[in-house]
């Protein structure tokens, strides 16, 4: 885990649907790794997944 905390304005698809207003940077980029670990799960991440 990283140490950053800083505290980022949410995206407008997080305050419609989640209501969620502000998020931590750390939770963006974690939620990052996520998305590729699972486009990654063949074993391999295209452009278009990366992208």
């Amino acid at each position: 885990m990283s140490n950053i905390k800083e505290i980022l304005p949410a995206s407008e698809f997080l305050k419609k649907n989640l209501g969620i207003s502000e998020i931590p940077i750390e939770a963006y980029l974690n939620y990052g790794y996520a998305l590729l670990a699972i486009a990654g799960s063949d074993g391999e991440v295209s452009e278009a997944e990366l992208n």
